[in-house]
């Protein structure tokens, strides 16, 4: 008998480590509030963007990279459309500006002195809206 309430106590004694309270609350109760003049909504989608983009090689073997732009807006936009080309560490850039009309798209495209197959091989191309 001495030896069942022995171990019973010994039991009791190590788990009360486990059992001795239960886990507290962390962290604040409230969220933190909005920084002043900055709130938290996520930005707006500009109605103008590039819709699509591709490239492929003109006759005489240059680069040639084309697409279009979108206009979701219910204006007619003017925009600029940037053609960034990098080849063998020499970068190139073109423009063109584009007036895009109310809830439609316009095409764009621009041709560089590249060769086509040098930019396959080893090119990079950004296209951007400024």
């Amino acid at each position: 008998m001495e030896r069942r309430r022995l171990l019973g106590l010994v039991a009791v004694g190590l788990s009360s480590g486990c059992l001795g309270s239960l886990p507290g609350a962390t962290g604040p109760r409230n969220p933190p509030a909005a920084p002043a003049g900055n709130p938290r909504d996520t930005p707006e989608i500009s109605p103008v963007r590039i819709e699509d983009i591709d490239y492929e090689a003109t006759d005489d073997g240059r680069l040639r990279v084309f697409g279009s732009v979108l206009n979701d807006g219910g204006a007619e936009r003017l925009t600029t459309v940037e053609v960034r080309v990098s080849v063998g560490g020499e970068r190139t850039t073109q423009s063109r500006e584009l007036t895009v009309p109310a809830g439609g798209t316009a095409d764009f495209e621009i041709e560089f002195d590249v060769e086509y197959d040098a930019f396959s091989d080893d090119g990079d191309l950004n296209v951007s809206l400024v």
